[in-house]
């Protein structure tokens, strides 16, 4: 009688379970059954972007459209994109398709639109994305995104790599501007992405105003800044009195040569935003050794001819100095 009564509650059991489950795949069935519903991507999509595969495919959206679905109905679909948690306050358009049920997306379609809703670049951001029609909106999911920095640099014979290879330039976020301090010697330079001749700007007019493939920069030898805004197709070159750069093994350019720091007139403080290695370094005054810099009590202190800063960590670090008051900063980004 035992054996009977637990076989019956058993088999009730079973029946239950049985159907919750029909009850759960019915849900999900019907879900997927009326109007667009995305297929692709889903939100296990993650790509770091490249500059140099712009023009690539990252992904392909794939949509079902149950309510529109005979053959040959024209209906406009637009793919929609905005960043995660704002419930599409804001949208970015992906791209669109008509009567197709997909879409080809490139890697500078989805980079352009990550920057345009404002996700800072080499940093992972989300965005949801879905598809849209007059007739109503699909299902989205949530995609890895991390946008590309394009990377801006010089070159010119007046430049120390000369025409063979690009100077990189650092990006300023807060100006959205490019920048170098460094010496030049007596030649031309011109501006250029990603160290290749596809974008490039030069100043036709002389005028401090970039033309694409425009004309050698003429320079005469000193120590400059060079600031560039590749949006308003600007830039500016201001002649450095006193050049205060950064030298050691923990710099891009070693114990070899100097990467000159930016002057603030305002605040008489120099400062630079530049990749180091794990390492030392040190500041001098117009690449020599007769006024240099170091720390003696590590203490944030600055003293004549000191000892070595120590970088233990690689990464991009922000350093100001003040040689007046005998101080500098240093904090990485």
């Amino acid at each position: 009688m035992k054996n009977t009564l637990k076989l019956l509650i058993a088999f009730i059991s079973f029946l239950t379970l049985l159907s919750c489950t029909e009850d759960v795949e019915h849900k999900t069935a019907a879900a997927k059954s009326t109007g667009i519903n995305l297929l692709t991507p889903t939100s296990s999509f993650n790509l770091v972007l490249d500059g140099a595969k712009l023009n690539e495919l990252a992904t392909t959206f794939v949509w079902n459209d149950t309510e529109n679905s005979a053959a040959g109905t024209s209906i406009s679909y637009t793919i929609e994109a905005a960043k995660s948690g704002t419930n599409f306050a804001k949208t970015v358009v992906l791209g669109s398709a008509t009567t197709s049920l997909f879409k080809d997306i490139t890697v500078g379609n989805l980079d352009s639109a990550a920057k345009a809703l404002g996700m800072p670049a080499l940093v992972e951001g989300l965005m949801d994305v879905r598809v849209k029609s007059a007739a109503g909106v699909s299902n989205f999911y949530t995609l890895k995104v991390t946008p590309y920095q394009p990377n801006w640099g010089i070159i010119g014979d007046a430049t120390p790599l000369g025409w063979n290879l690009s100077t990189d330039m650092i990006y300023n976020a807060a100006t959205d501007t490019y920048s170098i301090s460094l010496g030049l010697v007596t030649g031309a330079f011109k501006f250029r992405l990603d160290n290749a001749w596809t974008t490039n700007y030069g100043d036709t007019g002389n005028n401090l105003s970039l033309e694409a493939g425009g004309d050698n920069i003429p320079v005469t030898a000193g120590n400059y800044t060079i600031v560039a805004n590749f949006k308003t197709l600007t830039y500016t070159i201001t002649p450095i009195v006193n050049a205060w750069g950064v030298i050691g093994d923990a710099t891009p350019t070693a114990w070899d040569n100097d990467t000159l720091m930016d002057y603030n007139p305002t605040t008489k403080t120099y400062s630079i935003i530049m990749k180091m290695k794990v390492g030392a370094f040190k500041f001098r005054l117009d690449h020599g050794w007769a006024s240099n810099y170091g720390d003696d009590g590590n203490n944030l202190t600055l003293d004549a001819g000191g000892a070595n800063i120590a970088i233990t960590t690689a990464g991009t670090y922000y350093i100001t100095a003040d040689f007046t008051g005998l101080k500098y900063t240093i904090k990485q980004l």
